[in-house]
């Protein structure tokens, strides 16, 4: 059998998260479709998203899995924290796009989490950032930034800029944190079993929430098609493909690979949604994969 040399694990590890990002930026596209023609909450998705996610993954871990995760429980702070964190990190960022519109909340979250990480990796190993990290950081926030923030949102898209501006800062922060929390953890279990875990402990934490707010979704084919495709693909596969990657993928520049998921998204609302791309959000996308190629070619 051929040998898994660390460069190639690391390519590995830098293609998964990246597909990751791909698939990740279709659901906004999934939620929004099922919030105009289903008319549900942001909550209710989520828990749905969960629960198909869940049942899937627990019937891909594996005996060995299984038993890790059981392990793994006995101490279950970790688990519960990435949980947590995962949870709400998506919670304040839908709660922030009906604040403040798509473009600000998009900005800040996925902006502000990558800085963050890498901030406290830097700090962690007690060293100063190189100035090509800081160039590709640089790239990628400006990418970024022309990306998500060429819209004119008024009142109607954005009844509440500041608590959602607040909101995407927590978002933000919960995703740099989550992240960086399951690190440990992936190198203890398997990618489907720790995000078995992770997806299970969220239905248990969204179950009395969603009871509270409202747990019923309408039985039609598109709205299951769409709660499946959001509890399968961007769930159960895309957590798998996540998890996978950062056990060779250090967190903050996992953080930077995932920005694939705003230029990935203009490309779908434009295609799916009938969106224009400005010139500036084309200039922004091109800067965003620069920054990835930086990154996979280090």
């Amino acid at each position: 059998m051929r040998r898994v040399t660390p460069e190639r694990a690391a390519r590995r590890g830098i293609a998964a998260i990246s597909v990751t990002g791909v698939l990740w930026a279709s659901i906004g596209i999934g939620v929004r479709l099922l919030q105009d023609h289903a008319h549900l909450g942001s909550m209710a998705i989520l828990f749905w998203r969960l629960v198909i996610g869940g049942l899937v993954l627990v019937v891909m871990v594996d005996r060995a899995g299984a038993q890790d995760l059981v392990q793994e429980a006995r101490r279950p702070a970790r688990l519960i924290g990435v949980a947590a964190g995962s949870i709400g990190f998506q919670l304040a960022y839908f709660y922030a796009v009906a604040d403040a519109g798509v473009a600000v909340p998009t900005l800040v979250t996925l902006g502000l989490a990558p800085v963050a990480a890498l901030a406290y990796e830097s700090i962690e190993a007690r060293r100063t950032p190189s100035l090509r990290t800081f160039a590709v950081m640089a790239c990628a926030l400006t990418g970024l930034a022309l990306v998500s923030g060429t819209s004119h949102a008024g009142a109607t898209i954005a009844p509440n800029p500041v608590r959602g501006v607040v909101l995407s800062v927590v978002s933000g922060l919960l995703y740099a944190g989550s992240t960086l929390a399951s690190r440990g953890l992936s190198s203890r279990l398997s990618p489907r079993a720790l995000t078995a875990g992770v997806t299970v402990l969220g239905v248990v934490m969204l179950l009395g929430p969603t009871l509270a707010t409202g747990i019923a979704v309408p039985f039609t084919v598109p709205v299951v098609a769409g709660l499946v495709y959001l509890g399968v693909v961007t769930t159960a596969f895309a957590y798998v493909l996540f998890y996978f990657g950062l056990r060779t993928t250090p967190g903050g520049v996992a953080m930077v690979l995932t920005l694939l998921e705003p230029a990935t998204a203009v490309l779908l609302a434009a295609l799916i949604l009938g969106e224009p791309i400005t010139l500036a959000r084309g200039v922004g996308a091109l800067l965003v994969l620069a920054a990835v190629a930086a990154l996979s070619l280090g």
